[in-house]
């Protein structure tokens, strides 16, 4: 199956094995000192391993690769002792894997085992790239004024980075948007954008759609979104994102009003309205 993995630049790597003690799923390991993946069922493809390397040797690529296993994972992990389960747990939880995280607690029990509390104040991801960060704007320009500031609040935006745990989705506005949307329109970030918190995804080309589902849910239920609205251009494929919107409210134990806004290829608003 195509999916997220990780890739390691051998030029790249010095063999510090940074990333192999920050990966508590045993994926990686120091190998004729250079970092290697030795279980690519064991690697959850989410990236925590990114941001312990100090020589940025580390990225993530969609490819062929065999599935992840949450309970060939714990086996892995179970013999290291209880900090790094906890710590296994705990990156599942902060990365709203919900599907694995059952998985996990389930085996936890099946085994008969206690399960640390890894349900902590969630901190910075290791990853500089998907560290959340909040950002103070001005309001936008009054119509008819140039002013071209950013008004995104927020980062990081793609749906595989962000956490339904950053305090700053709480009882916020979403504004769930496909790439291609902030590109064909010249006024996304004065017109739909301020006021708001922001996901972005493909649902063409992006994988692991599931824990797309995962993170809505935890938006609606956990994160309390007061309404989410969905941004799609006309083209066919992309309608799979307010589908994705539509069965995380049907999962939801909460309801949410949801709003979708259809963008044409030239960038004019084809179509506006609550569903």
């Amino acid at each position: 199956m195509e999916r997220q993995i990780i890739r390691i630049d051998e030029e790249k790597c010095d063999g510090c094995g940074v990333c192999a003690s920050g990966c508590p799923e045993g994926a990686l390991q120091m190998i004729d000192g250079k970092a290697r993946l030795v279980s690519e069922i064991t690697c959850d493809g989410l990236g925590a391993c990114i941001g312990q390397c100090p020589q940025g040797a580390i990225e993530i690529e969609v490819r062929e690769a065999a599935p992840y296993d949450e309970r060939k994972t714990l086996d892995n992990i179970l013999p290291m002792g209880a900090n790094t389960l906890k710590a296994h747990l705990k990156h599942l939880y902060e990365h709203a894997q919900t599907t694995y995280l059952n998985q996990a607690l389930a085996y936890l029990q099946e085994m008969q085992m206690s399960i640390p509390d890894y349900q902590e104040k969630p901190m910075e991801c290791g990853c500089p790239g998907s560290a959340p960060r909040t950002m103070h704007r001005e309001p936008a320009a009054p119509e008819g004024r140039a002013d071209l500031s950013s008004q995104l609040g927020q980062w990081p935006v793609q749906m595989h980075l962000i956490s339904p745990l950053n305090p700053v989705f709480h009882k916020s506005d979403l504004l769930l948007a496909a790439d291609c949307c902030a590109f064909a329109m010249a006024d996304f970030n004065q017109q739909y954008l301020p006021g708001k918190t922001l996901a972005i995804a493909c649902p063409k080309l992006d994988q692991g759609q599931e824990s797309y589902l995962d993170k809505l849910t935890a938006l609606i239920d956990q994160a309390k979104v007061n309404t989410i609205t969905v941004m799609i251009m006309e083209v066919p494929c992309c309608g799979g994102l307010l589908r994705l919107a539509q069965t995380a409210l049907e999962r939801a134990t909460r309801k949410v009003p949801l709003k979708a806004i259809v963008v044409g290829v030239d960038g004019q608003i084809r179509r506006e309205s609550w569903v």
